[in-house]
């Protein structure tokens, strides 16, 4: 018995947006936000051939599932065990205040060693973990349907990557995760060929170098008109070119419409790092490799936009999901920050004599018009 699951993490609620520990003893609707998001998803699940839909029997679960079923077409059937864990004095509490406390950074650490950790009367990462589990085995011995769409949670969702290998730390509202559940066990779903987003040598070496020894089907694509001016561009497509011939990965140049970029982003010339600028920034240059994706028979897309330590993360994974849900192509989050990567880049850029540029690439307050 093989079965496809696609597991999708459910839109969001005002406590999200405020940035306040939502578990299961916290039943919120969606916000207008969230709503968006499972309507986009819509379109994003619409090829996939989902013939049943489960969902956790929390509120915000349920009326993302539902919004989905309403497009393709289906029912919703609730499943107590797909539930949000159980976060203990955590729930309800402000995530400013919990990354404070000594539990967070062992929960959010994926060692094995630490599954039996969890906030104080919560339930632990493994608790979670084999209660969902347990969860998928009964849908799908019941199900008939080879596809299956599961609504459930960050937690969830982050807590099954984690045992398949993909250590996974950022789990947006409305994202992804595509499994195989066969002869009891949940697997990696095959994903074909990825076509990495790259901004630059530095930022993509590490992950270039770790995907190609373990044998990952991938391309790198560079799409980056937001670098001015032009020398700087053919220096950094250059560097990027040549880390990518060193381990044998293809090369994909795309455009250079810069005048497409700053008309996107005209009247954000003066947003700060990690503002508005930067958000419709990956979001345009995330959908264009995407949609290149599309075209040329790659069967999901990443990128290492979030890899350097001026980027948000959590901003370039918001803006892959807008992407994902217009374009239909599936976007996989691929560790560049934590797990040694870090090191290993510094290490590679030292080895390599790599180009070290001193800023992002679109400098607009230097550089208008060029």
């Amino acid at each position: 018995m093989k079965k496809h699951l696609y597991i999708v993490r459910h839109g969001e609620t005002d406590y999200n947006a405020q940035g306040i520990c939502q578990g299961q003893l916290i039943d919120a609707d969606l916000n207008e936000r969230g709503r968006v998001q499972a309507q986009k998803l819509i379109a994003a699940l619409q090829d996939k051939n989902i013939g049943a839909i489960y969902s956790s029997p929390l509120k915000r679960a349920k009326q993302t599932a539902e919004i989905i079923a309403s497009g393709l077409g289906l029912d919703v059937n609730l499943h107590e065990k797909l539930i949000e864990g159980n976060f203990g004095i955590a729930d309800g509490t402000s995530m400013k205040i919990v990354r404070t406390w000594p539990t967070y950074k062992l929960w959010t650490n994926p060692n094995p060693k630490y599954d039996d950790v969890h906030y104080e009367n919560g339930e632990s990462k493994k608790q979670i973990r084999l209660r969902v589990l347990e969860a998928l085995k009964e849908i799908c011995a019941q199900e008939k349907a080879d596809n299956i769409l599961i609504v459930a949670h960050s937690a969830i969702l982050r807590f099954l990557n984690w045992s398949i290998g993909n250590y996974i730390q950022q789990m947006p509202n409305g994202c992804v995760s595509e499994f195989l559940f066969e002869n009891g066990e949940l697997k990696e779903a095959q994903k074909g060929k990825i076509l990495l987003l790259s901004c630059c040598a530095p930022c993509s070496c590490a992950v270039i170098k770790t995907l190609a020894e373990k044998n990952t089907d991938f391309a790198v694509a560079f799409y980056n008109p937001n670098i001015r001016p032009y020398d700087e561009y053919v220096k950094r497509r250059d560097e990027n070119e040549r880390v990518c011939k060193m381990y044998g990965i293809e090369f994909i140049e795309l455009e250079y419409d810069n005048d497409r970029w700053c008309s996107l982003t005209k009247g954000l010339e003066n947003e700060p790092e990690r503002g508005k600028r930067c958000s419709v920034c990956f979001e345009m240059r995330i959908r264009r490799v995407m949609e290149y994706a599309k075209e040329h028979g790659f069967t999901a897309v990443a990128s290492v936009l979030g890899v350097s330590r001026w980027k948000n993360l959590a901003q370039v994974n918001e803006a892959a999901v807008k992407a994902s849900a217009t374009t239909g192509v599936v976007y996989v989050e691929i560790e560049g920050r934590k797990n040694g990567m870090q090191e290993l880049r510094a290490a590679l850029i030292k080895e390599l004599n790599l180009y070290n540029q001193i800023y992002c690439g679109c400098k607009p307050q230097l550089n208008k018009g060029v």
